[in-house]
């Protein structure tokens, strides 16, 4: 029996929320353009199928409006056979002529089972059972068991089924239309394509009954989608900013431009603030500019690329695919649109201020990074919401190493819920002078330790850079409505990743270094340079010099600083500038005289004068006694002798200042200069053991006419011989002392140092550099190991002449008149000596020591009372 199954209503399987895809109101004409394209594109048949103008029986193409818009029939002729309820049986006739049946014509099936397990044929066009069956008279298996319509035919019988009181399927429930491969039970009149309806037939019951199956499109059609891949939340400005589509088809074929049916494409990159394009926007992948059509291959994929630099505003990110969901035909349109906005993440650029003090050799500094300000990432999800613990780093960078000591890039691990990440980063990091003070250009720095020092007082100042930066990941989770194969559409929930940048900036800090390292010079105090009572005849000789420069090392106390501005580690580092130690030295020459020649020629003198003759009491010299001479302090007659006589004394103390305790040669230069400038002196004519008229030294007289000329001559330390070469004046050195004073001294701060000290360093009362102290943190001390000694030292010379009082006779034919015999000390020239007092000058002598005159008159052979002969 032969059952004609119509169904009453075609179901729109679309969901109420969804965007309905425009419906392609299309003219015949272009409809059966498309279908040609499709049916070709997809290699069912090599040349155009659908004919614009007739059927293969001559019947015109269909121009009833009522067979466009989401129907799309292509069929030609006019409608015919029964009518029922306002609809013919047949919309017309296929491209082979064949009857096209309208399914909305009332169902005339009576049975009251199921009709998916009938004993359905396969290849009916080839199978011996319907082979030769009117339906089938003239029909051609071009479109016969192909899968590509397996869907449009299960579509095709949900549609001709009837239901279930329950609103279920009865005749092809789904789980039963899925155990079967329909597409080798259908003898396909019209190919469906994606804009068009078809039609087909199946048997069954051994050919004797069949069931006219329409194609649905919706089998035929695919989806697109596109969605972000790691689409980015936010990104520092200035910074590139990449997004990536990818591009989805589920078509069975291929979408090209050769055949119409690549899908048009749009990006829109806007600049939120100002609504105007962003500029400078690079696209890559398939397409490199911002709209066009896009190739894709049956259930394939592409990526297209954008990539900008990102502005200091929000960038409204949109990409649409297919707009309208025409070309190619598309029933869900939700998924052909992404929609997306990237925040701009923070510059933060902060500066702030370290400084390191005059004595501070190094500073270790805690800050918080950027003026401890957040630095966030800002995570947000372009759809659905954020899911689980975000990834991700905030990287730290130390772009001065050289400044920044012992702090290392560091690396701030993310992990914690997704959302807006806060991050409050601490920098711990060590700053030192040397590296502060560096001067690339004359390679200096100022490090006292490595005894490198920079003038003062100065500031020096360099700039640190921490920089900072980073991005963090999250997953969200987003919902997708997807379009089977029936044209039915599912949700699918969907995971992607999305980033956001850190706040970026750099942290700089200004490093202010305070330079002073001492005075090149500290002002010298004035010392006495000077010989008091430096005038003849004065005894007692004062010797002011200023004592000879010493250069001593110093040190200075430095140290470091904790972070919480706590001061440790002092040490003491070696000064710029060596100091030099000047003291008062002094001398003081005191002279006198233990016997005088009055006092040795006293006992001689006095017997004469009272004419006493015993020859013992002329133990001297021999005085004349005559009455007449009485009065005469020394009287003699020449052939007696007079022996030189005389004992004289001086001392000499010294106070000098000298790095060692031993005995100064400054004591022993100016000892020796005094010994060396005493002088006995007379102009006395004596004689020597050959009988030849010589003066004190032994030098012969010269004649000067009938008698002899005077020839004064002097006993010295250097030449102390006298007549015929014999010693007559002697040294004793006696009563040397030597005393000494350590002037103490540490360089340890807050212990004692002498006050002579204080006046050579810096950053004492005493030196008039106070101010150093208070204002440059700046104090010097004698560095340890060196020694300055106060010495005092005293020497008593005596000198005696002719202590063994030999006796010297003077000579017989000296000339009356009046001689003299004189001690007495001569100018002593300082500027010759070595030692520091020889800026003194010339030290004066004292001209009348001791002095006699002697007077002569007459001699030994007229002498009235000679007492003692030659």
């Amino acid at each position: 029996m032969k059952r004609i199954i119509a169904f009453i209503l075609i179901l729109i399987l679309i969901l109420p929320n969804c965007i309905k895809a425009k419906e392609f109101n299309l003219s015949p004409k272009e409809l059966v353009d498309m279908a040609n394209k499709e049916i070709i594109n997809l290699g069912l048949f090599g040349e155009e199928y659908f004919s614009k103008d007739f059927n293969i029986a001559g019947k015109p193409l269909s121009e009833n409006e009522h067979l466009r818009g989401y129907r799309n029939y292509i069929v030609y002729g006019e409608p015919h056979g029964d009518f029922r309820e306002n609809r013919y049986r047949y919309l017309g006739y296929t491209m082979m002529d064949a009857e096209f049946t309208n399914y909305l014509f009332p169902n005339d099936v009576t049975s009251k089972t199921g009709l998916w397990n009938r004993n359905w044929i396969e290849m009916p066009l080839n199978n011996s059972l319907t082979m030769n069956r009117k339906e089938l008279i003239s029909e051609l298996d071009t479109f016969d068991n192909h899968p590509i319509y397996e869907e449009s035919i299960r579509l095709g019988l949900k549609l001709i089924s009837r239901k279930n009181p329950d609103g279920s399927l009865l005749d092809f429930p789904d789980d039963k239309i899925a155990e079967r491969q329909w597409h080798k039970y259908v003898h396909i009149y019209q190919p469906p394509t994606s804009v068009s309806w078809g039609c087909g037939i199946m048997f069954h019951n051994d050919g004797k009954n069949y069931l006219t199956v329409p194609l649905s499109p919706e089998g035929l059609r695919g989806d697109l989608s596109v969605q972000f891949e790691e689409i980015p939340s936010s990104v520092a400005a200035g910074k590139k900013v990449q997004v990536l589509v990818q591009v989805k088809s589920t078509f069975k074929r291929d979408l090209t431009e050769a055949d119409g049916s690549a899908p048009e494409f749009k990006w829109e990159i806007t600049d939120k603030a100002t609504n105007k394009p962003v500029p400078s926007v690079k696209y890559y992948g398939y397409v490199e500019k911002d709209t066009g059509k896009i190739e894709l291959s049956a259930n394939g994929e592409t990526a297209l690329f954008a990539e900008f630099e990102m502005p200091e505003h929000e960038v409204n990110i949109k990409f649409e695919i297919n707009k309208e969901g025409v070309n190619p035909a598309e029933t869900y349109l939700d998924n052909n649109v992404l929609n997306a906005v990237i925040t701009p993440a923070i510059k933060i650029n902060t500066f702030g201020d370290i400084e390191l003090d005059y004595n501070i050799l190094s500073r270790k500094v805690n800050f918080p990074l950027a003026d401890g300000r957040a630095i966030t990432a800002k995570l947000s999800a372009p759809s659905g919401r954020l899911t689980g613990n975000a990834w991700g780093t905030l990287n730290i960078y130390n772009d001065s190493v050289n400044l920044f000591r012992g702090f290392e890039n560091q690396t701030i691990k993310v992990n914690e819920p997704a959302g807006t990440i806060i991050k409050y980063p601490e920098i711990n990091t060590t700053i030192h002078r040397k590296d502060a003070t560096y001067d690339s250009n004359s390679n200096s720095y100022d490090n006292p330790m490595e005894r490198k020092w920079l003038d003062g007082p100065a500031v020096k100042t360099a700039v640190g850079a921490i920089s900072f930066g980073g991005r963090a990941y999250a997953n969200y989770i987003y919902t997708v409505t997807r379009t089977n194969e029936d044209g039915s559409t599912y949700t699918e929930t969907r995971t992607g990743i999305t980033s956001a940048d850190f706040d970026s900036g750099t942290d700089t800090k200004n490093i202010t270094t305070r330079i002073y390292n001492g005075k090149p010079v500290i002002p010298a105090k004035t010392f006495e340079n000077k010989i008091e009572n430096n005038t003849p005849n004065y005894l007692i000789k004062n010797l002011w010099w200023t004592s000879e420069p010493y250069e001593l090392d110093v040190v200075r106390w430095m140290c470091h600083q904790d972070v919480d501005g706590s001061l440790y580690g002092w040490t003491a580092v070696p000064g710029r500038y060596k100091r030099t130690f000047t003291q008062q030295n002094s001398a003081i020459i005191k002279w006198n005289v233990l016997s005088t020649m009055e006092n040795e020629y006293k006992r001689s003198r006095e017997a004469a004068r009272s004419m006493d003759y015993r020859k013992s009491e002329y133990d001297k010299a021999v005085f004349a006694s005559d009455i007449i001479f009485k009065n005469v302090d020394y009287p003699i007659k020449s052939g007696y002798y007079l022996n030189p006589t005389g004992t004289y004394t001086f001392t000499v103390e010294t106070i000098t200042y000298k790095p060692t305790n031993d005995e100064t040669e400054d004591h022993k230069e100016l000892v020796e200069a005094v010994i060396n400038s005493f002088r006995y002196e007379t102009d006395l004519m004596y004689i020597n053991s050959n009988n030849q008229p010589v003066n004190l030294q032994n030098e012969l007289l010269t004649k000067s006419g009938n008698s002899y000329a005077r020839r004064p001559a002097a006993l010295t330390a250097k030449d102390p011989t006298g007549v015929d070469g014999v010693k007559m004046l002697y040294v004793e050195k006696t009563n040397y002392t030597r005393d000494y004073e350590e002037l103490k001294h540490s360089e340890k701060s807050g212990e004692y140092t002498h006050e002579y000290f204080k006046a050579i360093l810096e950053g004492y009362e005493e030196s008039g550099t106070l101010e150093s102290r208070d204002k440059y943190k700046y104090r010097e001390y004698i560095k340890d190991g060196q020694k300055i000694y106060k010495i005092t030292e005293k020497t008593t010379v005596t000198i005696k002449i002719n202590p063994e009082n030999r006796k010297l006779y003077t000579y017989i034919n000296m000339p009356d008149g009046k001689y003299t015999v004189a001690a007495w000390i001569g100018d002593i020239a300082l500027s010759e000596a070595n030692s520091e007092f020889k800026k003194l000058g010339t030290l004066k002598g004292i001209y009348n020591f001791d002095t006699i005159e002697v007077t002569v008159k007459g001699n030994l052979y007229d002498d009235q009372n000679p007492v003692i002969g030659r």
